[in-house]
C-alpha cells in the first residue's frame, strides 16, 4: 500500500548478520582443514599421483585447479563474513534511525502540548460596550 513506508526488521537483520558470519567462519574452518589435509598428502617427496610422465601432467593440471580453488574458497569465506558484518551494521544504523525518529516525535508532541497549553491560557480580548 502506498504511504505505509519502509519497515526494517532489525532483529532479523541482526540474526541474518550473525548467521552469515557464522557460516563464513565455519566455511573458512573447512577450507583450512581441506588445505591442511591436502598439504599433508602432497608434502611427501613423491606426489601421491606419482612422478612419471602421466603423474607430472596430472600434477600440472591438479595444482592449477587446487590453487584456484584455494583462492576462490578463501574469497567466498571472507565475503560471507563481510555480508554478516554489513547486515549487523545495517541493523545498528536502522536502530539508531528509529531511536532518533522516536526522540524527534516525542519532542514534537511535547512542543504541541506546550503550545496547546499556552493557547488555552490566553484570554479572549475584552470588548467595550459604548
Amino acid at each position: 500500500m502506498a504511504g505505509d513506508g519502509l519497515k526494517a526488521d532489525i532483529p532479523s537483520l541482526k540474526t541474518g548478520g550473525k548467521d552469515f558470519t557464522g557460516v563464513g567462519e565455519r566455511y573458512q574452518s573447512a577450507v583450512t582443514k581441506l588445505k591442511n589435509g591436502l598439504t599433508g598428502l602432497e608434502g611427501q617427496d613423491t606426489p601421491p599421483w606419482g612422478d612419471d610422465e602421466i603423474g607430472e601432467k596430472f600434477g600440472v593440471v591438479y595444482e592449477g585447479l587446487r590453487d584456484g580453488m584455494y583462492e576462490s574458497m578463501g574469497h567466498l569465506a571472507a565475503k560471507l563474513q563481510e555480508i554478516g558484518g554489513a547486515l549487523n551494521t545495517m541493523a545498528d544504523n536502522h536502530q539508531a534511525d528509529e531511536d532518533f525518529n522516536e526522540s524527534l516525535m516525542k519532542q514534537h508532541v511535547a512542543n504541541a502540548e506546550a503550545e496547546g497549553q499556552r493557547i488555552t491560557a490566553m484570554k479572549a480580548p475584552q470588548t467595550r460596550e459604548t
